[in-house]
């Protein structure tokens, strides 16, 4: 009775406390879902009156067919018959509460471009009219259907092809870095995605899912195939929310990406489903240019990798190709979408190796053939000849011991530059590849003392292929070939040119075949090469490509891998136009890297393509606010004080400490410098 009378004394206050306490209890999911229908900011569209291609040696066919050609991948959790469906989402989730109209199109080149991707021509390669980089893949699975679809995802182009804009010209760079940002992609799409899901679950007036239902089903729209379409979608949309996660420590922003980790938990956390492999994203770098890498000894930032077809396959596995590991053993495990075929071609068309001349080999002839690097436009100021002349003797005093005499000069092109490969197989005997290629310098991060996140990567990260108590390991016994310091096979020379043995770092190796088996800790180096040539050798033998006619497709490169814990230097021909510099875009013009690391600016601004003929990079403001870090505006601000972001060595100091490579450079001596790197 007393508790009634309590009731009906305090009444008029315990209602108001009740809705609040409800209204607290159900807070999380409203902010929940609004931050599932809340998009990214991006900055406004940006458009060049002209859009011009530099002269790589590439035509529009084999430009065209790079740009849009499939690695197999399906990068997007949706087909792309929904993709192209889908609307941009709206810039405020309250803008659902009205009604919608049908337009705005999520793939519109326009929408895309603020993200950093390119537009590119509609075709017989290019079918929706999407960005470069964007390809289609018919008969994929997507998690949550039932039925196999054409997928659509990222192929090599997305990543690996640049833009630079000067006097309201947008100059497209075939092979050099994206400005993509690929984060604020992946929001955008998950925010249009959620948009119009919650449009079909609640009493929304803005349509979009019906207008979304209408373009997806045409003349078969009726209320029962849209019931049965958000049926599919929402069913899309759990797998996506069950699926891992990859946790972002350091944000990649405009033009960067954490590649090696994203690889990594692609393969071993997600399609092995192996939460415990996932690692943070802490390592993001400028997407590489990619012009002459195909005739390098070692490639990658960190000179990680030997094989083309290795690489080349690991990055379309990264971008979500699929994996099987889950059929038994020799009867369809590592079978992928990925294709050789396509993966091939994309090399023969960087290499200069066509179906008409396959023993081509630039040293022989003399000269790079496939995509070249770019040339200073014409329409840029004109090069300082006289200057130009002075800071080539600065480049031969201070940039080629570790970058290599340049290209256009004929100490390039001599057998102190380009090597035979020598490794031994698993049998100890020595072989030695037909052609010769370009022996790099990879420098140790104690000499160099740039940022040292990616290159710890390969070095320190380990992963687990045992499924403990549980038949089903990934079925590792597979033999890669690695550097051996302790020089196993009898008695070398202790000459760093002699070809007998390949010098990496500071240090002479053997190159080894060994054997990467099944374990609880597996050097995630090592697994990723073992996966990728089970994948290529599980292809080969889908496909009924014969043992001789492998090398074909993988070149005559044994898959060797190493983590060293260094970066490589390579040949700067067409460095002018790879900005930002240093392998994690810390430094936004030549001008830049040429000072002192404490005269280098702290903050970034990343996104934006307006070239700085002068200083020869990106075009900076005047001044940048410290409190803007992160994105402002749409675009993002790096901050250089967090690691995996430092700015620190390959420094011209003129002092005696690590990471300062030589004399402090005047102002005209870094402009006669950078004079000169124009012309390469």
């Amino acid at each position: 009775m007393k508790i009634i009378s309590f009731l009906k004394k305090y009444k008029y206050y315990l209602i108001p406390f009740i809705v609040i306490l409800a209204l607290i209890s159900i807070l999380p999911k409203i902010n929940a879902v609004l931050a599932l229908v809340t998009p990214p900011e991006l900055p406004k569209a940006q458009a060049a009156k002209k859009i011009e291609n530099l002269q790589q040696n590439w035509n529009w066919d084999v430009s065209h067919r790079f740009h849009h050609e499939s690695q197999g991948t399906n990068t997007f959790p949706v087909p792309v018959e929904w993709f192209v469906a889908l609307e941009q989402p709206l810039s405020s989730p309250l803008g659902l509460l009205f009604p919608g109209v049908d337009k705005n199109l999520f793939v519109d080149q326009k929408y895309l471009g603020r993200m950093g991707f390119l537009p590119s021509e509609k075709s017989n390669k290019n079918l929706y009219n999407l960005p470069i980089g964007f390809a289609t893949t018919p008969f994929q699975h997507i998690a949550g259907l039932d039925d196999e679809v054409t997928s659509v995802g990222f192929t090599c182009a997305a990543c690996h092809t640049g833009s630079l804009t000067y006097d309201d010209v947008e100059y497209i760079v075939q092979g050099g870095p994206s400005r993509a940002d690929l984060g604020l992609f992946q929001a955008s799409l998950a925010t249009s995605l959620a948009q119009t899901l919650v449009t079909a679950k609640l009493p929304m007036p803005n349509r979009r899912f019906t207008r979304f239902a209408k373009r997806v089903l045409g003349e078969q729209y009726s209320s029962s195939t849209k019931a049965e379409l958000l049926k599919q979608m929402t069913a899309v949309a759990m797998a996506a929310k069950a699926g891992i996660s990859d946790p972002v420590q350091v944000t990649e922003g405009y033009g960067r990406l954490d590649a090696l980790n994203r690889i990594g938990n692609q393969v071993f956390a997600k399609d092995y489903d192996r939460k415990e492999n996932i690692a943070p994203i802490t390592a993001p770098v400028n997407y590489p240019h990619i012009w002459t890498v195909s005739w390098f000894d070692w490639v990658q930032y960190d000179g990680s990798i030997m094989q083309p077809i290795i690489r080349n396959t690991g990055e379309a596995l990264g971008v979500a190709a699929s994996l099987d590991f889950n059929s038994p053993m020799g009867k369809g495990r590592f079978s992928s979408s990925a294709s050789l075929e396509n993966l091939s071609w994309m090399e023969n068309a960087l290499s200069g190796k066509t179906a008409d001349n396959q023993n081509y080999s630039p040293f022989k002839a003399g000269k790079f053939e496939g995509l070249l690097a770019p040339k200073w436009p014409d329409a840029f100021k004109k090069i300082d000849v006289a200057s130009a002349d002075k800071g080539k003797a600065l480049y031969e005093a201070n940039c080629k011991g570790c970058h290599l005499p340049a290209t256009n000069t004929s100490q390039f092109w001599s057998d102190d530059v380009f090597k035979k490969i020598k490794w031994y197989d698993k049998n100890g005997q020595a072989k030695y590849t037909k052609d010769q290629y370009i022996d790099l310098n990879v420098i140790p991060l104690e000499k160099i003392r740039t940022d040292p996140s990616q290159s710890q990567i390969l070095a320190n990260r380990s992963v687990n292929t045992n499924k403990l108590g549980d038949s089903n390991a990934l079925g590792l016994e597979t033999y890669v070939c690695i550097p051996q310091k302790k020089q196993l096979y009898g008695e070398r020379k202790a000459n760093a040119v002699d070809q007998e043995t390949r010098v990496i770092g500071e240090g002479e190796y053997d190159l080894i075949t060994v054997k990467v088996e099944d374990s609880s800790v597996v050097k995630f180096a090592l697994a990723l090469g073992a996966v990728v040539q089970e994948v290529n050798d599980e292809w080969f033998k889908a496909n009924y490509i014969p043992k001789k006619d492998q090398p074909k497709y993988e070149g005559e490169q044994p898959n060797c891998l190493q983590a060293n814990g260094g970066y490589k230097a390579r040949p700067l021909n067409g460095i002018w136009a790879t900005a930002p510099f240093l392998h994690n875009g810390s430094v936004p013009t030549l001008d830049d890297l040429l000072k002192p690391q404490s005269e280098r600016p702290q903050y970034v601004l990343l996104g934006p393509s307006e070239f700085d003929v002068d200083k020869v990079g990106l075009k900076q403001p005047t001044k940048i606010d410290p409190s803007s870090t992160g994105y402002e505006d749409g675009y993002f601000v790096l901050d250089t004080k967090i690691i995996g972001n430092l700015n620190t060595g390959h420094e011209f100091a003129g002092e005696d400490k690590p990471g300062s490579l030589g004399k402090k450079f005047t102002e005209q001596e870094r402009k006669d410098l950078i004079e000169y790197l124009k012309t390469l």
